[in-house]
């Protein structure tokens, strides 16, 4: 069959590094690595990275003539990837879409009934599920018996068939077909699946069991990904890179004995718990330049409650320091609308971030993704929350506008979070990096002010992702059953 996997264009530009990214999509480059060597013919359009609308897209589709279309979408991304199976579907009648990621893993009877263009959705890990509907369609097979699969029977109704467990051998899986994607300067590589927390806020789509790949097949990805591109920077993008910390030292050991730590350089996200200074000296000489630690909140009851395995601000400020003596960098993570947040707790966070006092900090509004136990309160009115907008293009963490909070207004939320900011920078007399900092997120700071200044953000894009009308429209009666920051991103 031919097959044609698609990352649609952004609805909008507000945080440069995904709706304009720099890198090509992982997933993209993994389904096709898998599904290539069984004789199927595919093709990768990554609209985002390359910088295609939708009519680009659509063009793209017709000439290659797929026989069935597979997107990928966080939940912000999901309307705009509707949108591309709706037009591929115009243009080309007999094509058959299915759609996977996180979204439709958290909620795939609600995506299904929204979305009328896609014909099928793949519920969790998506390369088997794939594979096995190819086969199925190519063979006009029962699609019963694909696992992980939802769908549309001869009369409509939405079939949801059994779950699919996840593949426990990463090994198993060939290595992304990044010959496929167009060449970058970035990349977003993964050593491992899974997570052992639990965090209200995320939905945690890989499970809880960390599935690893071998160090030597890792390291080999990012040889070829050296031999092969133009590559100068990588991003690890396992919800939590040291994890096992013992395996970490093998992969930098073996990039390090490779060399090439001498030909890029690298950013993993990882957990204060999974840390030392040892291990921070030797990412530094791997060819790391930052590490980013989600550390949330910085109010101690509220730490506790989010099971994230962080106790008090001692192991954060520990890791930190580890850090700064092996002169590594940190990215620090933190939600501004915790559970029940007050004014008061949300001063702690921005206490804790000062003192932190991490190179680059990320400030986000909580968002109530699909999936997340976040979600599943504010359906209950719990928390302080409550749901505002089932518009998918609501659901960002910068600017977005799905949750209402009792505690704070939305405009109280924001004003915190632009203090939080400048009270890293000022209260450490870092002012160049202030300066610095502002100039590099002018875009999103710019996007920032003027939906602080106009309380809407309908200047952002008068074309809106508005779906073509043979899409159905939302049920807001639907039963909800609500994606590192990083499940729905």
């Amino acid at each position: 069959m031919r097959v044609l996997l698609i990352n649609a264009p952004p609805h909008q530009i507000v945080e440069r590094m995904y709706d304009t990214p720099e890198f090509t999509r992982l997933s993209l480059a993994t389904l096709a690595g898998f599904i290539r060597p069984h004789g199927h013919q595919v093709a990768c359009i990554d609209a985002k990275f390359e910088r295609l609308n939708y009519d680009d897209v659509v063009a793209r589709a017709k000439e290659f003539k797929p026989d069935l279309v597979g997107l990928t979408a966080f939940t912000n991304e999901v309307k705009p990837a509707a949108r591309v199976a709706a037009l591929i579907k115009k243009a080309i009648p007999d094509v058959k879409t299915i759609l996977g990621g996180v979204h439709m893993t958290a909620i795939p009877e609600r995506s299904m009934d929204e979305f009328g263009m896609f014909d099928f959705g793949a519920i969790g890990e998506g390369e088997q599920t794939l594979l096995d509907l190819i086969k199925a369609l190519e063979s006009r097979g029962d699609l019963h018996g694909v696992d992980g699969l939802i769908w549309r029977d001869a009369g409509g109704a939405v079939v949801k068939n059994k779950p699919r467990m996840d593949i426990g051998d990463q090994d198993t899986i060939p290595m992304p077909a990044w010959d496929l994607m167009p060449a970058g300067r970035e990349y977003t590589v993964m050593t491992a699946r899974g997570c052992p927390y639990s965090c209200q806020f995320c939905m945690n789509p890989n499970g809880r069991v960390v599935r690893k790949r071998s160090a030597k097949a890792f390291v080999d990805e990012i040889e070829w990904i050296v031999n092969h591109t133009n590559a100068e920077r990588l991003f690890m993008c396992d919800e939590i890179f040291s994890v096992d910390m013992k395996r970490t030292h093998a992969i930098l050991d073996d990039m390090i004995a490779r060399g090439l730590n001498k030909r890029l350089k690298w950013f993993a996200q990882t957990h204060v718990n999974f840390v030392d200074e040892d291990l921070f000296r030797k990412m530094k000489a791997a060819g790391a330049y930052m590490v980013g630690f989600g550390i949330e909140t910085g109010d101690l009851d509220k730490l506790q409650y989010l099971n994230k395995g962080i106790r008090s601000w001692d192991k954060i400020l520990q890791a930190r320091q580890a850090a700064k003596r092996a002169k590594l960098a940190v990215e620090a993570y933190f939600i501004i609308g915790q559970p029940n947040e007050t004014y008061a707790s949300a001063k702690n966070t921005i206490r804790l971030a000062t003192e932190v006092n991490p190179e680059l900090p990320i400030f986000g509004i909580m968002v109530p993704y699909p999936g997340t136990e976040v979600a599943n309160m504010a359906e209950r009115g719990e928390g302080g929350f409550r749901i505002k907008s089932y518009d998918w293009d609501d659901y960002n963490k910068q600017i977005g506008d799905a949750l209402e909070f009792k505690g704070l207004t939305r405009r109280q939320l924001e004003k915190l979070q632009l203090f939080g900011y400048l009270s890293v920078f000022i209260k450490n007399w870092r002012f160049m990096d202030l300066t610095r900092f502002v100039w590099r997120f002018r875009r999103e700071g710019f996007v920032f002010l003027r939906k602080f200044l106009f309380k809407k953000m309908s200047f952002l894009n008068k074309e809106a992702p508005s779906l073509p009308a043979q899409a159905p429209q939302k049920n807001e009666e639907l039963a909800y059953f609500p994606e590192h920051h990083t499940s729905h991103r």
